[in-house]
């Protein structure tokens, strides 16, 4: 006769107060150098906190506290070098400077924070490129036409020849004529 299988208990269930808190706060405090200055110790405990719960639901299995310690040990190991590595990386790239951003860029002539460049640009641009831009940024209503007029669909170089009345322009170039390339022209040319 076959003997009935009985079911084992769990007899431990692991739990962050106690012992893992404790480890990750000394874990965090003698590691904390080697992560980002921007996260401070709560951060990084919150983030051994996370990994904790990973491995909760991970391994629902493990009854032992030395095999659960062992992996979250692991765990919190190989994410403290994930942070270190990054901020290796980091360094590499960026440069630590004790003047702000703005200030590094004053006076130069095309950086991302410098609109002179490109306003120069514009200001050379054709009279025709400057009414399409004029409406763009100061009558945006007129492009999306009124709900009652039943148009059929149109791009932006024809809404704004329909605008402007260049598409009843006896000129074919300018019937034709096209915005948004001599705008990506008059921008390619320069970069």
């Amino acid at each position: 006769m076959q003997q009935k299988r009985v079911r084992s208990k769990l007899d431990w269930i692991p739990r962050w107060e106690g012992p893992v808190r404790a480890w990750s706060c000394n874990f965090i405090s003698r590691n904390k150098w080697r992560c980002d200055s921007i996260n401070d110790f709560e951060d990084l405990l919150q983030d051994a906190y996370l990994i904790y719960l990973k491995i909760v639901e991970a391994y629902p299995h493990i009854t032992e506290p030395r095999i659960f310690m062992g992996l979250f040990k692991m765990a919190m190991t190989n994410n403290m070098h994930d942070n270190a590595r990054y901020v290796k990386r980091k360094r590499e790239v960026h440069e630590e400077t004790s003047v702000d951003a703005p200030e590094l860029d004053t006076g130069r002539i095309g950086e991302v924070t410098n609109l002179g460049y490109i306003s120069a640009l514009l200001a050379e641009a054709p009279e025709e490129l400057q009414m399409a831009l004029d409406i763009i940024e100061n009558n945006p209503e007129a492009l999306r036409g009124k709900p009652k007029i039943k148009r059929k669909r149109q791009n932006l170089n024809m809404q704004l020849r329909r605008i402007l009345g260049f598409d009843t322009a006896r000129l074919d170039e300018l019937r034709n004529y096209d915005f948004t390339g001599t705008l990506k022209s008059l921008l390619q040319e320069q970069a």
